[in-house]
């Protein structure tokens, strides 16, 4: 009696087993996939992101993931092989800019550049206190000086002018040796000691100069004179090697940043953000919000589903998956209490 209700329950998994079979085939799948996803969608508006997770579960996950998670090296490897090949790809030759970016698209990015002027005269102030804006300033200005001096038009003109300064320049030099070098460093000094006047009076020319009318008007010009350049004729600027490189950079900028407070800090304030949105809303209306709808979700179920079916079955992975998650109900005599009752 007892083999025979081991019998029957051996029976019974069998034919569950091959009924599930069965539902991943063909029209099947898609009608399972459809009811599966119905019934989760259903449930979903009944809970809240409260309900399923908590915040801090969730920061946690993200810390392991952007902060803990260590990159195995075939993952740079990978990344700077696919930087490579569309560096190199052939669409580039094909495309024009302003098939990526339209007329009003540039232009509405420019408007709002130009609304930042706290920003632009902030970079302004900046790059003129910079000291290399500075020694540029003084060196314009110390080889302007010398250049009229010596190739003044006055000179130039008046008969004789420049032969008789050679000569006063070539007995001065004899009666007193070094002068001429003594002259350059007065001269180079006095434009140091009055460079800053002359810096306060550059920043004020670029800021009457670079209006956002000026600025506006200049980029629209360049953007209507590279628009219908190919995307091919800036990539050719910046080699595949150069991307590779940039990456590594980034790569090795990461890895320090995210060992920061300042880096996990904003990582669990955006977390936050999320779930004072969203902690009592329901999961259905968050994939509304989100823009995820059944049809989507089917359709990537169909899209993927059956290739991966089909890949398990072919390699005898499929059913002995299926068997797992059944065998132990089958086996554990619960089915044999039930046929003895």
């Amino acid at each position: 009696m007892v083999k025979k209700k081991t019998d029957t329950a051996e029976a019974l998994l069998e034919a569950h087993v091959q009924f599930l079979l069965r539902q991943l085939e063909g029209k099947s799948l898609r009608a399972r996939i459809e009811r599966e996803v119905d019934a989760v969608l259903g449930d979903a508006e009944r809970l809240s992101l409260k309900d399923v997770v908590s915040r801090e579960a969730v920061k946690e996950t993200v810390r392991v993931y952007a902060v803990k998670l260590e990159l195995n090296a075939g993952i740079p490897e990978l990344v700077a092989e696919i930087a490579q090949r569309l560096h190199a790809h052939e669409i580039h030759a094909r495309t024009r800019l302003s098939e990526l970016l339209s007329d009003q698209q540039f232009a509405e990015i420019l408007d709002k550049l130009l609304e930042m002027k706290e920003l632009r005269t902030r970079l302004l102030d900046e790059s003129v206190s910079n000291p290399i804006y500075s020694a540029l300033a003084a060196d314009i200005v110390y080889h302007g000086i010398k250049g009229y001096l010596t190739q003044n038009k006055l000179t130039g003109n008046i008969p004789g002018a420049r032969a008789a300064m050679k000569l006063g320049k070539s007995v001065m030099n004899r009666a007193t040796p070094g002068l001429e070098n003594a002259i350059e460093e007065r001269l180079k000094g006095y434009v140091s000691k009055n460079i800053q006047s002359t810096l306060s009076e550059s920043k004020r020319f670029l800021l009457d100069r670079f209006d956002e009318d000026s600025i506006r008007e200049v980029a629209l010009d360049v953007w209507e004179q590279i628009k219908h350049s190919k995307v091919s004729l800036f990539r050719d600027y910046l080699r595949g090697s150069d991307i590779e490189d940039f990456f590594v950079i980034g790569y090795e900028y990461w890895h320090q940043l995210r060992n920061s407070d300042w880096y996990v800090t904003l990582i669990d304030a955006g977390v936050d953000g999320f779930f004072d949105r969203y902690d009592d809303s329901s999961l259905g209306e968050i994939l509304e919000e989100i823009g995820i709808t059944r049809d989507m979700i089917v359709a990537d179920g169909m899209r993927f589903a059956p290739k991966l079916i089909e890949g398990l079955k072919q390699r005898g992975l499929l059913e002995p998956m299926i068997r797992r998650n059944l065998e132990d109900f089958y086996r554990s005599g619960a089915v044999e209490k039930i046929i003895g009752g």
